[in-house]
């Protein structure tokens, strides 16, 4: 009778298990190798027994508190090891400008590149609310990051500082000019406001390296004239805003000045009503004060009665009874304009005035013209009767913030004479 046959487990020869095995280890140095600090952080482990392998993972950080003084954070942590109880060689900080969401920032100063101790400082905090994580890291390897830490306050983002425009008139409405000073490269937002608050133009603007800004073309024509108030706001490059400059303020006054009057006046002692004589008067009222400066070179708006007299002021009338005044001394630059008379004050002659005055008085709002003695020529005979003057202003004359006067001829009332 036969045997049966016996099946024997197949054993593989040393040199087949050497193989099998280095294929295992070059299996798992794949998985190790596929990790990198981003990545998840878990790993297979060797073992010099076959059936050896086990698995480890690194903890993420607990107990993470942040604080901030004087605009400086100190960021602490409890210590991380891996789940088999292998200690992290070290930390990374970062934060963010968000409870939630956001850009992730490396903290600077102490807390930058990798900690190896459970607290860090971090100074000279940018402006702002900002949130810490830390996450810690194996060699090659980064454990999960931490949730965030409570806010913590930054150092406030200074408020930039404003220089306002001259003045605001008739020429500069549409394009006023505003400057100041921000951090280099800052958004700065500039609101201009009238003084009842119910109108407001805010242009945008970036300061330049050196943390200058100008806005040249500022539109204030919508707000009513009077006092502007301008407010600025500055936005760093990581969004954090500053509260508002200090305010600066300045007027606005886009009504042009107007005559009000043109009388004439006849003069006192031995004058002689209806004739042109010494001591005769025209005097000229307006809307507001002018520059004193923009009648004569030399005058200015600090004094508030200003005049010029003497043998260098002469009055002039032409033949077309138009009266004029120069000066030859006392004003470099006189600008008066004319005065049609309305009647036959000429005679003959180049009919002069020297000796004569001309006065400014900013509280009564009048220029004055005194006449002097005849100088030259021979003033008329006749008696005349009351009359409208008409005023021609010279081109040049201002009110005190710039606006012209314009130059078309204004008809004085009632009627006068000298």
């Amino acid at each position: 009778m036969s045997r049966p046959i016996q099946t024997l487990p197949h054993v593989q020869p040393p040199r087949a298990r050497r193989k099998a095995r280095i294929a295992s280890i070059m299996a798992a140095a794949l998985v190790i190798s596929w990790g990198a600090p981003a990545a998840d952080a878990y790993w297979q482990t060797l073992s010099s027994n076959n059936g050896g392998a086990g698995a480890d993972a690194i903890v993420a950080v607990a107990a993470l508190t942040a604080s901030a003084s004087a605009g400086a954070a100190s960021v602490s942590w409890a210590q991380s090891t891996t789940a088999a109880g292998r200690p992290v060689s070290g930390y990374t900080v970062a934060r963010y400008s968000s409870e939630t969401g956001g850009t992730k920032v490396a903290a600077l100063g102490g807390c930058e590149g990798t900690v190896t101790a459970l607290t860090c400082s971090e100074a000279a905090l940018p402006a702002g609310t900002w949130y810490y994580t830390v996450t810690p890291v194996l060699a090659a390897w980064a454990g999960p990051e931490s949730a965030r830490s409570g806010g913590v306050a930054g150092t406030p983002l200074a408020s930039p500082t404003i220089d306002p425009p001259s003045p605001v008139k008739i020429a500069n409405a549409d394009r006023a000019e505003v400057s100041g000073t921000a951090g280099a490269g800052w958004s700065v937002t500039v609101t201009a406001t009238d003084a009842g608050g119910a109108f407001r133009v805010s242009q945008p603007v970036s300061a330049t390296g050196s943390g200058q800004w100008t806005v040249s073309n500022f539109n204030l024509t919508g707000l009513a004239d009077g006092t502007i108030s301008y407010t600025a706001v500055a936005t760093d490059a990581v969004g954090n805003v500053s509260a508002p400059g200090i305010a600066a303020t300045t007027t606005k006054d886009t009504r042009a000045p107007s005559v009000a009057a043109v009388t004439l006046f006849n003069g006192s002692g031995n004058a002689k009503d209806g004739k042109v004589d010494v001591g005769d008067k025209v005097v000229i009222k307006f809307s507001e004060a002018l520059d004193a400066s923009s009648i004569c070179s030399d005058w200015n708006n600090t004094n508030p009665v200003q005049s010029i007299t003497g043998s260098g002021v002469v009055v002039a009338i032409n033949s077309s009874n138009s009266l004029s005044v120069s000066a030859t001394s006392g004003c470099p630059t006189l600008r008066f304009g004319s005065v049609a008379l309305g009647a036959s004050y000429y005679g003959s002659g180049n009919l002069q005035f020297g000796g004569s005055s001309l006065a400014w008085d900013q509280s009564t709002l009048q220029l004055t013209v005194t006449l002097g003695s005849v100088s030259s020529g021979n003033p008329g005979n006749a008696t005349q009767q009351a009359n409208i003057p008409r005023y021609t202003p010279q081109t040049g004359l201002t009110d005190i913030v710039g606006n012209p006067l314009p130059i078309t001829q204004i008809s004085g009332a009632p009627a006068s004479r000298f």
